[in-house]
């Protein structure tokens, strides 16, 4: 599960750590580095799975993961295997007898889902304590030669450690490799000071010369949702976890963390895997609902309602498979009071903030559904503070995942 503590600048690190510049050679890269096998154009609800499956179904195990747009997993999750070591981070190297293993599952979840973008997560920031030799070189340490802490269990990683820095890019382009393109990678922890921003860079710098282009990276921010344009040449998407809840800024303008995320999204290689994760309780679905609907209005991003950062472990809600379809409408820019209407091919997204002065009537086309009052509306009266879900008869295309 995510290990991250989310606080910008956790400790600064080695200030020597001044931009590295990707040192890879470009010869590395070869013919036989496997191409993007791209997703389908996505419809929406988009939704993500963050290591956990959606809890309560009674289906296969590969049709749940397969209901998720956006997969975060481990390595040995799908079936690929890092070469046996007894300090395990330290090899670059995957069982070549297990890429069979890892194609297929990768496979299979295409096949059920085949908007569905995969990625594997490497470790970067910190390891846990078997990861290493104990004494090795690559662990941070404090004046005193400590090695330092970070979630229990786990040790930081010297990110100022050029060696370092290029072992896990070439990590990353082996996981790469074995799964025929057939997934990307996910990276925990990102942080902000200078020396942070450098070596991320460096190590993004690397992964994309080994790795090519195309495939997809996605990196968690953690509470943050600001100052992260430098990572923005590099990956396709940005994991805010939980940082809705996390803005004391924003208290003059409820709208204005999705009005982030979408300008950011805007800059992002395509395709774009952002995951906007809200925490909240499962039997309380109104904040899941608010949040949805602000999601689906206002950005592109995929979105997943769980209980906590322990595991990201999360319920299955029935609106997230209405078949809203694709867009038509490009996201809405926010606007202080006024009301955000987004058309898809199966339906609408209204949302008016709660900043406005009061309620609005909004006519309908057509008779559509109201998802969440669960009957046929032709028009309806929206308070601030609330929005609707609603589908024309018919709805849109929906996703070929089992369950849907």
């Amino acid at each position: 599960m995510s290990r991250t503590l989310h606080r910008r600048g956790y400790g600064a690190l080695l200030g020597h750590c001044a931009l590295i510049v990707a040192h890879v050679a470009a010869s590395q890269v070869t013919g036989a580095e496997p191409p993007t096998r791209p997703a389908a154009e996505p419809i929406y609800p988009r939704i993500a799975m963050l290591w956990s499956r959606a809890s309560g179904l009674k289906e296969s195990r590969w049709a749940n993961i397969a209901r998720h747009d956006v997969i975060v997993s481990g390595v040995e999750d799908v079936g690929l295997e890092w070469t046996p070591n007894r300090h395990r981070a330290m090899v670059e190297t995957l069982v070549t007898e297990s890429t069979g293993a890892g194609r297929e599952s990768l496979d299979r979840i295409a096949k059920l889902n085949p908007q569905a973008v995969v990625l594997l997560e490497v470790y970067f920031f910190e390891d846990d304590r078997k990861a290493y030799p104990p004494e090795h070189a690559w662990w941070l340490r404090d004046d005193k030669g400590r090695k330092k802490t970070f979630w229990p269990g786990t040790w930081r990683m010297d990110l100022g450690n050029a060696e370092y820095v290029s072992h896990v890019a070439r990590r990353i382009a082996a996981v790469r490799k074995a799964s025929g393109g057939r997934a990307g990678v996910f990276l925990d922890n990102l942080r902000f000071d200078a020396a942070s921003k450098a070596t991320w860079v460096s190590l993004l710098r690397q992964v994309r010369v080994l790795c090519g282009e195309e495939m997809p990276i996605l990196v968690n921010a953690g509470w943050d949702s600001t100052d992260l344009d430098f990572v923005v040449p590099y990956v396709n998407g940005v994991m805010y976890e939980d940082s809705l809840h996390h803005l004391p800024d924003d208290a003059n303008d409820p709208e204005a963390f999705y009005a982030r995320v979408a300008a950011l999204d805007a800059k992002l290689r395509k395709p774009t895997i952002s995951v906007n994760e809200v925490f909240g309780k499962r039997r309380d679905p109104r904040i899941m609902r608010r949040e949805l609907l602000r999601t689906l209005v206002y950005t592109d991003t995929a979105f997943l309602y769980s209980d906590s950062t322990h595991g990201h472990k999360h319920a299955w809600f029935p609106v997230w498979d209405v078949p809203l379809g694709r867009p038509l409408d490009p996201a809405v820019t926010p606007r202080p009071g006024r009301l955000a209407r987004r058309r898809f091919e199966g339906g609408e997204v209204l949302w008016l903030p709660n900043t406005a002065e009061g309620p609005v009537e909004v006519d309908l086309n057509a008779p559509m559904r109201h998802v969440f009052a669960g009957q046929t509306v032709r028009g309806l009266k929206l308070s601030p503070g609330a929005g609707a879900l609603l589908l024309r008869a018919g709805g849109a295309a929906t996703r070929s995942s089992a369950g849907r």
